[in-house]
């Protein structure tokens, strides 16, 4: 799905509280089907709607971001969110990066649960025309189930974007005026999120398999989650 020659990056952002092995699953298979130069993953200080509860601190889940990654040498960590010690909007992160990095395509990653909120997102329209969006949806998920979830979310959808077009087994919406698109595409999803890992450490559950090896050894050492406050 390539079409420019500029650098194509992809941004996958959240609490990462704590990244599991669903974010890293969802980073390494849109860089391959989108043919992205980087995914950058930008840690937020506060979520904007994840105000009632406080993360662990902005350390331990930048060390537990950077050890899930190193494996990947196509993925970084931005730390911008977190030096702005403020509340995260996805506009005003992408103002920035676009600013410093003018000649650079970037995509906006995210599962369908996600998108499912996007109508409250801060400037929404004006997101969908600053970068491309990529939305992981489950198997199965109709052309049509897309496009009325996408009247539910934006009603005037049909006026922001053309009608959309199968790429290469993705469903694609073109933005009427930027150069922007909205992508669909199926991923089997991993049935992990990490408010249940929080949960089943607070508990003494297992969390097998849930996490890369070296963040679940990290959580072990620095006895994170074992209440629902954090140092």
């Amino acid at each position: 799905m390539r079409k420019k020659a500029g650098k194509r990056v992809g941004i996958l952002g959240g609490s990462f509280d704590p990244v599991h092995n669903g974010h890293i699953g969802l980073a390494a298979q849109v860089r391959k089907k989108f043919q992205l130069d980087q995914i950058l993953f930008i840690p937020a200080y506060i979520s904007p709607h994840k105000q009632d509860r406080g993360p662990a601190s902005p350390h331990h889940r930048q060390a537990m971001l950077q050890l899930a990654i190193d494996p990947h040498p196509f993925f970084l960590i931005s730390e911008m969110e977190l030096k702005r010690k403020e509340i995260s909007f996805t506009v005003d992160t992408l103002s920035v990066l676009i600013d410093k990095q003018p000649d650079t395509e970037f995509f906006l990653i995210m599962g369908n649960d996600a998108f499912a909120g996007i109508k409250t997102w801060k400037s929404v329209h004006r997101v969908l025309g600053m970068c491309h969006v990529i939305v992981a949806t489950r198997p199965g998920f109709t052309l049509e189930g897309i496009e009325e979830n996408l009247k539910n979310l934006i009603p005037d959808s049909d006026t922001l974007f053309s009608p959309p077009i199968k790429e290469e087994e993705v469903t694609v919406f073109h933005h009427r005026e930027k150069a922007t698109t909205l992508n669909f595409f199926d991923l089997v999803p991993m049935d992990i999120s990490s408010n249940v890992i929080r949960e089943r450490i607070n508990n003494h559950r297992q969390i097998k398999n849930m996490l890369p090896l070296e963040v679940e050894n990290y959580i072990i050492k620095n006895q994170l989650y074992r209440t629902m406050t954090h140092p």
